[in-house]
């Protein structure tokens, strides 16, 4: 693991890195074991989830069965401690890439699953497989509606990763952010001259061992490693931005700085601020809607501003609606929507019926043309009925009876009575 992180390029929040790197390399000389909340972690088997993220309201046995946490429709995908390139498991303490991969494209393809979620506490990781890892998400969503939460942390890496979501919904401690590269480079040179010992390297080719951790860093070896985080960086912000759907220039501007929370919204790096015990039914509740793609309820950060914000609203459409200019417009336009109905070809020997649709309905001209070419012409013996009788007069009627009420109506009675009981805009 070491191995994988020292002198690398890392795509992941500089303290959590630091850290990591020095914790590892003071329990590298006995060699060391890697251990989550459910004890000892054995690299050869299977994938395994924290049970952080039960959380969410899950049981440990519905990752039996398939190999992501599921609930309601809802495949949950962790994107959990330090990210790494080809590393076979899944915990608390490190996930593959790979891993994060292989869950999104079973999630993907099974059937039982209607919404996916990538449940993130990442500090980041290894730059080697991000990328690749967040393309291929990228490129091979389909109409599931894929959801990140950045609960309790988004920096770098898992930021990429979490770029590629329809949704980004942050808790309001979580830190998100760190769009950036660094890279950490340990020398032993000091101490390898208070020990007495002098480590050779014998190489060809000027650059083979730049950056070997027997000597100081050479400036122009430093260089040529800040020209390499600086390209990676730029690579970084603008999946970033592509992904999110920000300027590249927005992202570059934040020079890697993390946000909390709210921040994160107002930087464009979140969507929501939602407590995340909640997460579950509001992923259910979107997809329950009527056009999931488009629709979306209310969330923490929305509810002290959409009431004030509805009211500025409706307030400014009333008034822009009220000029006198206005009245008289409409008053044109109903003007020459009933001369229209009224003498149109179709409502020829339908004069009853077409006053009626004139000026007792809100129909437009094309739906009251549509009801007029479909009913029958009215004889003269009709003239003094109704609208409806005139449309019927040419209609065969049944025997009416005491339960006349029971009989068929006509298809333009059809089309008025169901113009009249249709709600929505006519």
């Amino acid at each position: 693991m070491l191995e994988q992180l020292a002198n690398q390029f890392l795509a992941m929040n500089a303290k959590s890195a630091r850290n990591l790197v020095g914790s590892l390399s003071r329990l590298q000389k006995g060699g060391f074991s890697i251990t989550d909340d459910q004890g000892a972690v054995d690299a050869t088997e299977k994938p395994r989830i924290s049970t952080a993220s039960l959380g969410y309201g899950m049981s440990g046995r519905n990752y039996d069965s398939k190999p992501f946490h599921f609930i309601d429709g809802i495949a949950i995908i962790p994107v959990m401690g330090t990210l790494v390139h080809k590393l076979s498991y899944s915990s608390s303490w490190a996930t593959g890439y790979n891993v994060i991969v292989g869950m999104f494209d079973a999630a993907n393809a099974d059937p039982d699953v209607e919404g996916i979620l990538l449940a993130i506490n990442s500090p980041g990781g290894t730059v080697a497989g991000c990328f690749d890892a967040t393309d291929h998400i990228a490129q091979n969503k389909g109409d599931k509606p894929v959801w990140a939460i950045y609960d309790d942390m988004a920096c770098s890496g898992a930021m990429c990763i979490a770029s590629v979501a329809d949704k980004r919904l942050t808790t309001q401690t979580a830190i998100s952010g760190s769009v950036g590269v660094v890279q950490i480079h340990a020398s032993y040179q000091e101490m390898l001259a208070e020990s007495g010992l002098a480590v050779t390297l014998i190489y060809s080719g000027s650059h083979k061992v730049d950056g070997n951790p027997y000597k100081n860093l050479p400036e122009s070896v430093y260089e040529d490693f800040k020209t390499q985080c600086d390209d990676l960086r730029q690579q970084f912000a603008a999946k970033v931005a592509t992904n999110i759907g920000l300027p590249i220039e927005t992202v570059l501007e934040t020079e890697a700085q993390t946000y909390t929370g709210q921040a994160a919204v107002d930087a464009g790096l979140a969507d929501e601020l939602v407590n995340s015990h909640n997460i579950i039914s509001h992923f259910k509740q979107h997809l329950s809607s009527p056009d999931s793609s488009t629709l979306r309820s209310v969330t923490m950060s929305e509810q002290s501003t959409s009431v004030a914000t509805e009211s500025v609203t409706a307030g400014e459409e009333a008034q822009a609606a009220t000029p006198a200019t206005a009245t008289t417009e409409n008053a044109v336009d109903h003007q020459a929507r009933c001369k229209a109905i009224i003498t149109a070809e179709a409502a020829e020997g339908r004069k009853d019926l077409a006053h009626h649709l004139a000026f007792d309905t809100d129909m437009s001209v094309e739906q009251a043309l549509g009801v007029l070419a479909k009913a029958p012409q009215q004889s003269a013996t009709a003239e003094q009925g109704n609208a409806l009788d005139a449309a019927m007069a040419n209609t065969e009627q049944p025997n009416i009876t005491a339960v006349a009420e029971d009989s068929e109506p006509s298809e333009a009675e059809q089309f008025v009575q169901s113009y009249k009981t249709a709600t929505g805009a006519k």
